[in-house]
């Protein structure tokens, strides 16, 4: 084999390898374009349940279950959530996984994954434990009928509690570990 000969089987060598990592390339940011998906269906979970509980608010008028001042805050509160929400994906929003960078990828989803935990450990407790308690004495001791222990009456509502909770949850984490999912193929690459 003489020296023309490698010099030709080199350069063949050498655009099937820039073939290939422009394929990888492109596959990883199909995937990482699948995988916000995962990211948008929670915020637009989030935005349907403000929307529906938004409009049952108009309800508490005929069934005076809850004082005027607890819907105010609670339409106040639904909607804070909604706009924090909104701000939380809008960088995620804004990026192009097929042609940024992955740098810049790996920095926003970092960011975004620590904004959605700093969210579900200090903002939710603060914002939810003061709510649920004021929703148990609207509902339980200010209408509790003659005989029952109010305590009974904050069952369904603490039920309620928990189910909402374990489906915040479930939407949390498949955002967080889709970020995390984006983050571990980034730093694979």
């Amino acid at each position: 084999m003489n020296f023309e000969e490698m010099r030709t089987q080199f350069a063949i060598l050498k655009d099937q390898l820039k073939k290939q990592e422009i394929v990888s390339d492109h596959l990883l940011r199909a995937t990482m374009k699948s995988k916000r998906g995962s990211i948008n269906s929670t915020k637009r979970s989030c935005y349907i349940a403000v929307a529906i509980a938004l409009m049952m608010t108009p309800l508490n008028f005929y069934t005076h279950a809850w004082s005027l001042a607890f819907s105010i805050v609670t339409c106040l509160m639904l909607i804070f959530c909604a706009v924090a929400t909104y701000f939380i994906h809008k960088p995620v929003d804004n990026l192009n996984f097929m042609r940024d960078d992955f740098a810049t990828v790996a920095r926003v989803m970092a960011k975004f994954k620590k904004q959605y935990n700093q969210w579900l450990y200090y903002v939710s407790p603060a914002i939810l434990i003061p709510w649920i308690t004021w929703a148990c004495y609207e509902f339980a001791w200010k209408h509790a009928p003659e005989g029952v222990n109010p305590l009974w009456m904050c069952i369904p509502l603490i039920v309620g509690a928990v189910i909402g909770g374990a489906i915040g949850l479930y939407y949390h984490f498949k955002a967080v570990n889709a970020a995390q999912d984006i983050i571990d193929q980034i730093e694979e690459k």
